[in-house]
């Protein structure tokens, strides 16, 4: 009998030494919390995206995916709430408020600095929003002065310097697109139209009547001071598939000065290198009268921080 119990109790000792939870104990005896916890990061960096969403990363909920990078800038939509962009060229964003949005170029603030305030009105099927800008030609004027550049501006006449606002009303629609999951709907297809009003408030006057470069003459009237230009676009914004998006728009501008009408035409293609960091490469190209070549190519490295949003709020909740 005594030895029965021994062996009845060897065995519960085996059986509990082997126990799943004083195995993962033995695992981790000697490891530091830190070290666990860097583990699991580099675990969770392994499946970086959702397989049933391309657009969300893996263990973030549907609505803290990224979506501003299909809703550029020029859409009616703007960036999530404490959160959005920096970039070299294009306008970096930031909102500290939902649905209203502040930007500026960084890399346009020696040259043309220009700051602006974008709110949404509306958001659901249609997407409605204003945006108010105020911005300068005056450095870029001073700085080919300087460096002898008389293709921008003659050298031999004075320098104008003008302030000039920009007013626009922007209207957006989504096309969604069931995902794989089935439970929800993303946008891949964002089709905006706008219409706009600049004039230029002249500080300093000058006696040159019209600019001569083509992306400069339809914009005379403001450059000079003392006039402005109607503005009208359409434009589309593309996911085209995990990583990679598009964008195409066209431009109309019509003055009353000597300049008449002009279209501007731009593309350019984003590519998300990580969920952080984006490329983009275009072009923004003008048909009308003036000199110099008509095609300025564009080249542009955005950081995106802040929260993670994706998909509308309450698309889940329908």
């Amino acid at each position: 009998m005594k030895n029965s119990f021994k062996l009845l109790f060897l065995i519960l000792a085996i059986l509990a030494f082997n126990h799943p939870f004083l195995s993962s104990q033995k695992r981790n005896k000697g490891t530091s919390k830190r070290e666990i916890r860097k583990r699991q990061e580099q675990a969770n960096k392994r499946s970086q995206y959702n397989k049933f969403n391309p657009l969300q990363p893996m263990g973030h909920n549907a609505s803290q995916a990224r979506a501003d990078f299909i809703w550029s800038y020029e859409t009616a939509n703007t960036v999530p709430q404490n959160a959005g962009n920096i970039s070299i060229i294009t306008p970096s964003r930031f909102s500290n408020r939902k649905g209203v949005e502040f930007g500026t170029s960084i890399g346009g603030l020696a040259v043309v600095p220009a700051f602006y305030l974008k709110k949404r009105w509306t958001e659901g099927k249609w997407y409605f929003a204003s945006r108010h800008q105020v911005y300068s030609y005056a450095p870029m004027l001073y700085w080919g002065n300087e460096l002898g550049y008389t293709s921008i501006y003659p050298l031999n006449r004075n320098l104008p310097v003008s302030i000039a606002l920009k007013n626009e009303l922007i209207l957006s629609k989504p096309f969604l697109k069931d995902l794989n999951c089935g439970s929800a709907e993303q946008a891949y297809i964002i089709l905006t139209g706008a219409i706009a009003y600049d004039y230029g408030f002249e500080v300093e006057e000058t006696d040159v009547e019209l600019m001569q470069r083509k992306l400069l003459r339809q914009r005379s009237n403001v450059i000079l001071g003392g006039g402005g230009f109607w503005s009208a676009r359409i434009q589309g914004d593309f996911y085209i598939r995990r990583n990679l998006y598009a964008t195409l728009a066209v431009r109309g501008l019509f003055s009353d000065s000597p300049v008449g009408k002009s279209v501007e035409q731009n593309s350019s293609v984003k590519l998300k290198l990580t969920p952080r960091f984006s490329l983009s490469a275009g072009y923004w190209m003008t048909f009308g009268n003036g000199t110099e070549t008509p095609i300025l190519p564009i080249i542009d490295l955005t950081y995106h921080f802040g929260n993670k949003q994706g998909r509308e709020e309450g698309l889940f909740g329908r």
